[in-house]
């Protein structure tokens, strides 16, 4: 043997240290749906420093109504081997074909990330708080002991590259192992755990479930047969029937949910003792725009110049704003001509390209072009109704236009939108409010009963 091949090979056999592969199946209310493939590396540097790396590969199919679409995510993770300080995150995530790749580099203890989208970039820093870790290594962070005895640890997300607060608590089996429940921005996933690996976890009552692939599935979850997401997620109206909820002008709706103090009050949605009042009326609204709906983000990319050469041409000789909100509404209800729910994570210069998408991807182009054109925009998330008594999770956009703030639904080509609807959270400029979008969402989902009280003026 060379002695510069020799050379490599000590390298390489003394640089890792050990490696593990766990394969888990993904399953939706008991059917399979995809797998992740876990990789566990522990290396030595040329400083003599150790890392514990993982990268977390995974792909699963999820159907929407007739449609479907395929979330894929390459991920890698790499902390220090005693203290599981974050130390760098690479990744590339893609729903439905569309990108977004991620990158963190942790520098003398402050966390510096990128996140980039057609060549749009989005970044932030923070500092790095003591004991935090990478949520994906709190299991090899956290021993059995610590687990038990409960407690709290800062941990940093993989999905919006910020840091926040968890609780745990555990309690431990006859077989040995260990059921711990995780609490992340008020949402319990439930885990089981044996010396330090991750057998199964569980988010709302069996909706997601990831299995080690030598684990058999429990028998409490019964296979429904359905991966429809839509079906798995939406809500029924258990008050009186609305017969055309999109002409409604204001509708009272009761709440019974855990999470109703999260729900916002907003110029259209006023709270009460366990009620919401939506109107489509904001007149006696004060609340002025905010920089997030007036710039830019890797999303809604009011600044690519596709999206203001075509906003520029809509607006050209509206007589005010109200005029020019009209238009773009329109012209986004009938630019989207293949209305689908094939796509996630489309920015509005994709949609615009494409011509497909669902109420996300209507929404995302409205607030692009009305950015564009100098019209404050904000993006909605929430519930709306269905004539067949069902709530289900929708995207529309509210407008700051000549000085008043205005409802649209481009979905349903709307303005204003009717009030047959629930916000439940607005987007931001950033990762950080996306997460906290599908957050708020599965907070909403918990034991929530919705029943229609009341409404008026139905056309």
């Amino acid at each position: 043997m060379s002695k510069p091949v020799f050379l490599f090979l000590s390298f390489f056999f003394s640089f890792f240290i050990f490696a593990e592969t766990n394969v888990y199946k993904i399953s939706m209310m008991g059917t399979e749906i995809g797998k992740s493939t876990e990789t566990w590396e522990e290396k030595r540097n040329p400083d003599g420093s150790c890392e514990i790396v993982l990268r977390s590969v995974s792909e699963m199919s999820l159907a929407r109504g007739l449609d479907s679409m395929t979330i894929s995510s390459d991920t890698t993770l790499s902390a220090d081997c005693t203290t599981f300080e974050p130390k760098r995150i690479k990744g590339e995530i893609s729903e439905g074909g569309s990108k977004i790749f991620v990158e963190g580099i942790n520098r003398n203890g402050v966390f510096e990330t990128i996140m980039t989208k057609n060549g749009n970039r989005e970044t932030s820093s923070f500092q790095v708080k003591k004991n935090s870790a990478f949520f994906g290594m709190i299991f090899k962070k956290l021993s059995a002991e610590e687990l038990l005895k409960g407690g709290k640890t800062s941990i940093i997300s993989e999905e919006s590259l910020s840091e926040s607060e968890v609780s745990y608590s555990a309690s431990k089996n006859a077989d040995g192992t260990v059921s711990a429940t995780v609490v992340f921005q008020g949402i319990p996933i439930q885990y089981t755990v044996s010396n330090k690996k991750v057998l199964r976890s569980e988010i709302q009552g069996g909706l997601i479930v990831y299995t080690l692939s030598t684990m058999p599935e429990p028998e409490k979850i019964q296979a429904s047969g359905n991966t429809d997401i839509l079906q798995n997620t939406k809500l029924f109206n258990e008050g009186i029937s609305i017969k055309y909820p999109r002409k409604t002008q204001s509708t009272i709706f009761q709440v019974e949910s855990a999470d109703f103090a999260s729900i916002p009050e907003t110029c259209f949605q006023k709270k009460g003792n366990g009620t919401l009042t939506v109107s489509t009326d904001a007149a006696n609204c004060k609340n002025l725009p905010e920089m997030s709906d007036t710039q830019p983000n890797i999303i809604e990319d009011s600044s690519n110049p596709e999206i203001i050469r075509a906003a520029r041409k809509i607006v050209m000789g509206a007589p005010n704003q109200d005029e020019m909100v009209k238009r773009i509404a329109k012209f986004v209800y009938k630019h989207i001509s293949n209305k689908n729910y094939n796509h996630g994570n489309m920015s509005a210069g994709e949609v615009l390209r494409t011509k497909s998408g669902d109420c996300t991807e209507h929404s995302a182009l409205f607030a692009a072009l009305s950015r564009a054109a100098g019209i404050p925009t904000k993006m909605v998330y929430g519930v709306v109704l269905n004539p067949s008594g069902e709530f289900f999770f929708h995207n529309w956009n509210e407008v700051f236009a000549d000085g008043k703030w205005i409802t649209i639904d481009s979905t349903f080509n709307l303005i204003p939108a009717d009030s047959s609807r629930i916000t439940l959270s607005y987007g931001g400029s950033d990762s950080r409010s996306r997460e906290q979008v599908s957050l708020s969402v599965l907070r909403f989902l918990n034991n929530t009963r919705i029943l229609a009280r009341g409404f008026s003026n139905e056309k």
